[in-house]
């Protein structure tokens, strides 16, 4: 039963897809502004602007790597996928 319940579908996977698109693009977005407004309030020497920005960046660009690669599954692929959980099912 708990197992039943653990596996049990609350949204598609698309939905699921798209909503983790939407939050990592939100997020690559909202990091730099937030960090930003932070910096202005700090009293930071050049270098630990430097290395912020860096990482600020590169925080925003993975959040959007991340995006791109949330992509909801083909049909097709899908299809593959249902296939091998039936097999290891059966098999």
């Amino acid at each position: 039963m708990i197992k039943q319940l653990l596996t049990r579908r609350i949204a598609s996977d698309a939905a699921v897809a798209r909503l983790g698109q939407a939050v990592c693009f939100g997020g690559a977005c909202l990091i730099p502004v937030l960090v930003c407004r932070k910096f202005a309030t700090l009293e930071l020497s050049e270098v630990d602007l430097l290395i912020g920005v860096l990482a600020t960046m590169s925080m925003a660009l993975l959040c959007t790597v991340l995006g791109v690669l949330l992509e909801p599954k083909t049909k097709a692929a899908h299809a593959v996928s249902e296939q091998r959980r039936d097999t290891e099912q059966h098999g």
